[in-house]
């Protein structure tokens, strides 16, 4: 199994385990990390996501050089590498809160697999970086996500000069938003857990959807897309639950509906 799957109360961790292959991606890991993520949005019980790897050197290199089959026709291997964007889009499609556990280096594939993360904690010896240029390759996908989170200027310094960044450089870029010892870093993730637990799960699951398909649209659509998600936000009954837990200085019980 190259993805373990792991249930702590209410907090489901998709896990990449091979240490040995500094837990590549290949076809294995990127089904078993869509199928995880599809279970946890299925899950009613489960209301936080983690995403981490193996060990506590490499939290994912990037794909696996080694699976690049020759062997493989021109289609298979263009299908098989489009996997990758399937799981970017399982992220999105998730309507519960994603943490990104970085015990290790998040480099190439990697550190896409982190970004599409809501949220990266980083253990302090953490490093980042989109190395594919220095082995002739760029990082095609992953620069969508680059782009996206440090501008065009910081994500072609990277993947132009193949250099990593450190997590303290990470997080001052505005990649992660924690860094912590490495012996801290479960208990900051389940620190930070704890407070994602608090949020009315409606609101989390249309919220986190308005967030991703807002972010594509010019800001006047924007706000009417959002002024609709509104509206029927506030229909819901964990609305009522959530207001009445206020006034009534209580911790509300959600219903999820």
């Amino acid at each position: 199994m190259s993805v373990a799957v792991t249930r702590t109360e209410d907090v489901l961790t998709l896990t990449i385990d091979r240490p040995d292959a500094r837990n590549a991606l290949n076809t294995e890991v990127l089904t078993g990390l869509i199928d995880g993520l599809d279970e946890a949005d299925r899950d009613p019980q489960v209301k936080v996501a983690v995403l981490t790897g193996a060990g506590d050197r490499v939290f994912c290199a990037g794909a696996d050089l080694a699976g690049m089959a020759e062997s493989e026709d021109a289609v298979g291997q263009h299908e098989r590498r489009g996997l990758l964007r399937d799981l970017f889009a399982a992220t999105e499609r998730l309507g519960k809160p994603l943490i990104g556990r970085l015990n290790g280096h998040a480099l190439a594939g990697g550190i896409g697999v982190a970004l599409a993360c809501d949220l990266l904690v980083a253990a302090d010896h953490v490093e980042l970086g989109t190395p594919e240029v220095r082995v002739g390759l760029w990082p095609y996908l992953v620069s969508a996500l680059l782009v996206e989170h440090l501008g065009p200027k910081r994500a072609l310094e990277l993947m132009m000069t193949g250099e990593r960044i450190t997590a303290a450089q990470a997080l001052a870029w505005g990649l992660v938003n924690r860094v912590c010892p490495r012996e801290d870093l479960d208990a900051t993730v389940a620190e930070l857990a704890a407070a994602l637990r608090l949020a009315g799960p409606v609101a989390m699951r249309l919220g986190r959807r308005s967030h991703h398909q807002a972010r594509d649209m010019a800001p006047h659509v924007a706000l009417a897309y959002l002024h609709g998600m509104l509206d029927l936000t506030v229909q819901t009954e964990d609305v009522r639950e959530g207001v009445t837990a206020f006034f009534e200085k209580r911790p509300p019980e959600w219903k999820g509906r």
